[in-house]
Order: C-alpha cells, then structure tokens, then sequence
C-alpha cells in the first residue's frame, strides 16, 4: 500500500500529540517540518519525534509545499494563517488536515472547498475529538432514541491561560484571536453535533480585553422547532471539556471531551424513571484515530464521513454569526 509523506507547517504546540500521531501511523511517514521561527523547526522535531534525524527542518513553508514527495500537509498556524497557506498547498495537490477553526469566515472555506475539489485533493478541519470511541457511544445513544427529542444541550470549555499562551490574546477577534477562535470551535462543533440540523441564528457575549480579543464568552445557538443550545468558554477558568445533553426521555453528559489517552473516558446518562449510569469507555488516542481516518480517506479517495467539507462550511458560518452577534450586540442569523 502506498505510504503518504507528510509535511507540517508550523511548530504550534500542539505537535506535541498531532507529530507522533502521524508517525504512529502504519501508512505514513513525515519528511519534513517548516517553522519562520529561527530554530523552532528543528526544537520542535527534536523535542516530539521518535526518530528526529529522519525528518528534515526548515524555514521555508514552500520548501514543504512545493516538495514533490510530499502528499498531505498539516497546518496548525495562527488561525487568521490558515486560508492563505491552506489554498497554496491545496493548488500544489496536497491533501491538508487544517488544524481548527478551518478559516476565520464561512467564504473562506467555501474557497477552500472549491480548490480542494477542483485539485482532486482531500481536506479535513481538525477536530480530533469525533474519532474518541466515547463520541461514537454517545451518537449511537442519541440515535437509538433512548434521549428521545433532543431539546437542549450545554457546553463548557475552558483554560486558565498562561504568559506562555499570551500570543493567543494579543490580537483583536477580528484577526483571530481570544478564546472565540481557540476553544470556541469546540464548544460550537460539539453542539452542533449533538443537536443535528443546521443552526438557524446566535446570540454571545463576550469580555474583551485591550486587545479585543475575548477571554470569556457564552452564547446562544437556536436550531430547527426553536430548540436551543448554549456554551461558554473562558480564558479564566479551571480547564474544563464538557457537555450535556438533555432530551425529554433523558439526560447525557461527556464528562471530557479533551481526553488523555492515558484514561478512561466516562460517559454519564439518566434514563427517565432509572438511575444514574456511568459508562467507561476504554483508553483511546484520539489524534491517532484522526490521523488514521484521514490517511485511510487519502488512500481511498473519499471525503470524510465525520468531517465533511459541508460541516466546515457551517461551521464557518456559525462562528462568523457568533462573532458578528458580539460585535452588535444582538441576534445574528446564521
């Protein structure tokens, strides 16, 4: 079976889980790494990679993107950085695994989504969480009908954020910073999800700091029949993952959804007229089930069945909606 070649651009934190994913992958191996930072390249494989001497550093994004044995490019670059990179790799036929929020505005993915098909290429937003097996038991759960009609649902994200990750606050909203575009997607991709359907209109607020960048915000998400879902996400506040589900024959919660795959993950659910029942989910890595998925998608030649490029499209726009809610203050529609 042909291997798929990788290249990263950037060296973003969150290599530390994303780089050893690809290299956990039977089918893949990663060539190179590129990073404008004088040093950071190199630190950064050397600091994650199993085998650091085999994957080459650099400075130069086009020394990735324009290298002719590379087949799939991971990006997890300052969100306002996605687009513009994200289409280059995409016209030079790679396959892109875009780290979330895909882009900062629902046309640019739109843009995305045509060059990825008018290149025959595959791209993917990066939401690793829909791959942990605990999410598969809570969809099959909303889909037995055991909840019945999901009615409302809440979701909680959070992280007190340290001097270190000051970068992601120094920067108005507007050009992607504060916790709107780090730790919002999840709480926004989680609801959607779990409520189906596509959201009609938002409403947020949110505490800017000088920069304009958000450090707390919670909103409001109305889908199909008025149902409604809400969310809050702080730069302020212990770090948190949730979400809970209510349906009007039960109750679900995901206790974490930014699961270690050092633990179990636990699932809580209260049947009508039953008890409490807690199920554990085993261990599981979800960044190598992503990579797995979307290596197994390369090979086949098919769009994801979890992360379709209609669900970045509306994504996108719910995002956007959120952000344009803060910014007057009223209902947006999405």
């Amino acid at each position: 079976m042909k291997t798929i070649n990788w290249g990263i651009l950037g060296a973003a934190r969150v290599n530390q889980r994303l780089l050893p994913a690809i290299e956990n992958n039977p089918h893949s191996k990663l060539l190179m790494l590129a990073s404008r930072r004088d040093g950071a390249a190199q630190d950064c494989i050397h600091q994650y990679a199993k085998d650091p001497n085999n994957i080459k550093a650099s400075q130069n994004f086009d020394e990735v993107i324009l290298h002719p044995d590379i087949d799939a490019i991971y990006i997890p670059l300052a969100n306002e950085e996605h687009t513009e990179v994200a289409l280059k790799a995409i016209q030079h036929k790679k396959n892109v695994l875009i780290e979330k929020p895909m882009a900062l505005t629902q046309k640019e993915v739109i843009q995305i989504t045509k060059a990825a098909k008018d290149n025959n290429v595959l791209v993917m937003e990066g939401f690793m969480y829909v791959f942990h097996p605990q999410f598969d038991f809570i969809q099959k759960m909303i889909a037995s009908g055991q909840l019945g009609q999901i009615q409302y649902a809440h979701s909680m994200f959070s992280f007190p954020i340290q001097p270190a990750r000051y970068y992601r606050i120094n920067r108005s909203m507007l050009d992607g910073g504060g916790a709107h575009w780090d730790i919002g997607p999840y709480a926004i991709h989680t609801l959607r999800q779990v409520m189906g359907g596509v959201v009609k209109r938002a409403f947020a607020s949110a505490k800017l700091n000088t920069h304009q960048a958000d450090m707390a915000m919670s909103g409001i998400l109305e889908f199909k029949d008025s149902r409604r879902a809400t969310f809050d996400i702080s730069f302020e506040c212990v770090r948190r993952s949730e979400f809970e589900i209510f349906g009007d024959k039960g109750r679900l919660k995901c206790h974490t959804v930014w699961q270690h795959e050092d633990d179990e993950a636990l699932v809580s659910y209260e049947l009508d007229g039953d008890k409490a029942t807690t199920e554990k989910i085993p261990k599981c890595n979800h960044f190598d089930l992503e990579i797995n998925h979307f290596v197994d998608c390369i090979l086949n030649n098919k769009e994801s069945d979890k992360l379709s490029m209609n669900d970045a499209i509306h994504q996108a726009a719910t995002m956007e909606a959120v952000y344009q809610s803060i910014q007057k203050s009223q209902w947006v529609s999405v």
